[in-house]
């Protein structure tokens, strides 16, 4: 129930059964905003796991978007992979990801954060673990879509569960904190990885044509992050903005109150001074919408409702800017990220010295097609799925670099800001794509290469804790969801567009990747602090 104190519209404790009981009703006690409850609930054990379980959900994405770029190689020869299949399978789960992304936004919205993570967890373990079990290019690629269908949901949504335990000032900070566990992902598929496909072993499964083998293994300890993190949240609450924002005053109170008696061992619930809480602006309205009911016309009307805000003052500069931010780090990061393994190892490889990037990947080219050539017709082809060992390490030292980067970012944050912070990263990360083509040391350019996708990737969680942050409730995550959406297209954009301009003007790829991080500087900068 809501009360009126003085014509401001708060939410009080009346429509609680559970603690009205305890509490008594003044309507003349004060109205608190929702970061002073945090305040006075403080940080406590629950707080701590919902962090932790946080960091496993996010772990649990990177798991399931990226680790497959280790199993296809592995798996090529059981499936007759082609090398067109390869790239489907490399980008069919962000295929997944991008047309459900709103879907996953209003679920989240509406339905609540932690619901949608449990079910759209449950749901990811399950694809993943049957695509461990595929017998063809086929059966692999309808499993892996409905991964990237399932683990949309939990690729965005966790950002607005985990924010919405931690004031607003805070917020980006705490968010950048967990995301250590994107590096610790890229650790931990390249080890686990690197450590069970160095065995060689078959098992036939009874009854079937099916022949088990360290690849499929690998898919099960892929998922592990994701069950985990599903049974996690099934002993966590709920948000209680979430519920603030639904109407459902009277569950918002309680899981504060019990925040707070486990946070403050030696009170009482009539300690707890909270009676009334200050809502945002509209989000009364947007409590008795919430509790209507109707049909096909209804749901639509609903996401309708859910979407249109974004597209309206105040919020449409924001979100147009978010987006377009969001693009630009995954062009950056994930699509020229994809290629980061085969670009090192053909300047690790070339036999030139004293030259740039750009030369040594067009010496190399130069010498794999005059390999080619001459060995078309005496080579006979032979299936190798073996996976050569650069592409752990070269794995496990992006993850290290990303880990130690989250941890600076999250000590640099209190100091610069979180705008500055994440300007001053992609000016830098501009900065080392265009020196990179005027370096002819190796190291070097091993050094700026990676520092040219670490400081755009670490940016992503960033501008996510910014988007929490900036965004009203009722709409923050179907805000993070669409501009991951967008994020998700600029990593398939870019991807491609390397493909296709790489081998034929190589200094202009880099410096029009670079160019695109600057721009997504400039963009941050109108972001509110």
């Amino acid at each position: 129930m809501r009360s009126e104190v003085n014509r401001t519209p708060v939410f009080t404790v009346e429509g609680s059964k559970t603690v009205s009981n305890v509490l008594p009703i003044d309507p003349e006690a004060k109205s608190y905003s929702f970061d002073e409850v945090l305040d006075i609930v403080g940080f406590g054990r629950t707080t701590l796991h919902i962090f932790i379980a946080s960091s496993m959900v996010m772990m649990a994405v990177l798991n399931e978007t990226m680790g497959i770029s280790i199993i296809i190689p592995a798996s090529q020869c059981d499936l007759s992979l082609s090398p067109t299949d390869k790239g489907i399978l490399t980008g069919v789960s962000f295929a997944g990801i991008i047309v459900s992304s709103h879907f996953w936004g209003y679920m989240a919205d509406t339905k609540g954060r932690r619901n949608t993570l449990i079910v759209s967890l449950l749901l990811t373990a399950l694809c993943a673990l049957v695509s461990g079990l595929s017998i063809n290019f086929t059966m692999m690629a309808v499993t892996r879509f409905l991964v990237g269908v399932f683990i949309s949901a939990p690729s965005a949504t966790v950002f607005a569960y985990l924010g919405e335990f931690f004031k607003t000032v805070n917020r980006t900070m705490v968010i950048t904190y967990a995301s250590v566990a994107v590096g610790l992902s890229a650790v931990f598929t390249a080890t686990t990885g690197w450590y069970v496909l160095s065995f060689e072993w078959s098992l036939a499964l009874p009854f079937t044509d099916l022949m088990l083998r360290p690849w499929r293994l690998l898919f099960f300890v892929y998922t592990l992050p994701t069950l985990i993190g599903a049974f996690w949240l099934m002993v966590l609450p709920e948000s209680p903005k979430f519920y603030l924002t639904r109407g459902r005053e009277s569950e918002a109170f309680a899981i504060l109150m019990r925040l707070y008696l486990e946070n403050h061992p030696n009170a009482t619930a009539n300690d707890f001074p909270v009676k009334h809480i200050t809502p945002e602006p509209g989000q009364k309205d947007r409590s008795v919408r919430s509790s209507s009911s109707g049909g096909f016309y209804h749901i639509a009307s609903s996401v309708w409702n859910q979407t249109v805000p974004l597209f309206k003052r105040p919020n449409l500069a924001n979100f147009l800017i978010c987006c377009a931010v969001q693009f630009g780090l995954f062009v950056v990061s994930a699509g020229m990220g994809l290629w980061f393994p085969d670009i090192i190892n053909r300047l690790t490889t070339s036999n030139v010295t004293d030259v740039t990037v750009c030369d040594a990947l067009d010496a190399s080219l130069s010498v794999e097609a005059t390999f080619l050539e001459d060995e078309r017709i005496s080579v006979v082809a032979t299936c190798n799925d073996n996976v050569n060992e650069q592409v752990f390490i070269y794995a496990i030292t992006l993850g290290g670099l990303y880990t130690a980067l989250y941890l600076a970012m999250s000590v640099l944050m209190r100091k610069v800001g979180r705008k500055c912070l994440v300007a001053a990263n992609l000016f830098f990360s501009g900065f080392s794509g265009i020196a990179l083509q005027f370096v002819d040391n190796p190291f070097t350019m091993v050094a700026l290469f990676c520092s040219f996708l670490v400081f755009a990737g670490t940016s992503i969680s960033v501008l996510n804790g910014t988007t929490v942050s900036i965004f009203p409730t009722n709409v923050r995550a179907m805000a993070v969801c669409l501009s991951l959406m967008m994020g998700r297209l600029g990593s398939v954009f870019g991807s491609n567009l390397v493909g296709l301009i790489m081998e034929q003007n190589c200094t202009f790829t880099f410096l029009l990747f670079a160019s695109g991080s600057i721009v997504c500087a400039i963009l941050t900068l109108f972001l509110p602090s």
